[in-house]
């Protein structure tokens, strides 16, 4: 997957914004840009980690997008009667994104 850095998504728009859940409250962010999906990392190149889609939504809100997403791979995991092995397709809710216009 192709790397964006926070300081390149400043002042941009970009396709669709995925906010994908890691852990409890961990979140990492990937966008699309004319179709292309890339991981947003720090200036080191490091996937930058989030306390949450709003956290993320703070550091990135200089930026725009036509849809944003929250994605969560195994929203079910835990849940009691869930067969096991079997894979679960990923829970995929709208985001309002809110973005400062300067």
């Amino acid at each position: 997957m192709e790397k964006i850095t926070v300081k390149k998504l400043t002042n941009r728009h970009v396709d669709k914004v995925i906010l994908r859940s890691v852990v409890i409250s961990i979140c990492i962010v990937q966008v699309e840009i004319d179709g292309v999906r890339y991981q947003v990392v720090d200036e080191k190149g490091q996937i930058v980690r989030f306390n949450g889609p709003e956290h993320a939504n703070n550091v990135l809100g200089r930026m725009t997008t036509d849809r944003a997403v929250l994605l969560h791979q195994s929203p079910y995991a835990e849940m009691a009667g869930q067969p096991e092995g079997e894979p679960t397709p990923p829970l995929e809710v709208d985001f309002n994104w809110r973005a400062d216009r300067a």
